[in-house]
């Protein structure tokens, strides 16, 4: 048998295809996380509240000349074309309440 605690989670926002959830693990450690398609980011609390107070420029993102969106964290880019930013906007309008 296992001595080792697992966290409790609780999912923050969700649309079909997206997901941010949030991990209090036994250590007392909070750890938050954001799954973009097959992409999944995690965050100390610092990083989220940062990225929860860029929501509004976020949402005022425009595509580029290939009409896509990125969204950069620390050293990840993530691309999505005009339906995942759709979608990532919806998870994004969910996180702002």
């Amino acid at each position: 048998m296992s001595n080792t605690q697992e966290p409790n989670t609780e999912t923050l926002a969700e649309t079909e295809n997206f997901m941010a959830w949030r991990a209090d693990e036994p250590d007392g450690e909070t750890t938050y996380y954001l799954q973009l398609g097959r992409a999944t980011v995690n965050f100390f609390m610092e990083e989220w509240d940062e990225l929860r107070s860029s929501i509004p420029e976020l949402m005022s993102a425009k595509p580029d000349e290939d009409g896509m969106y990125a969204v950069s964290f620390d050293n990840v880019d993530i691309w999505m074309d005009d339906e995942d930013w759709q979608e990532f906007q919806q998870l994004l309008r969910e996180l702002g309440k």
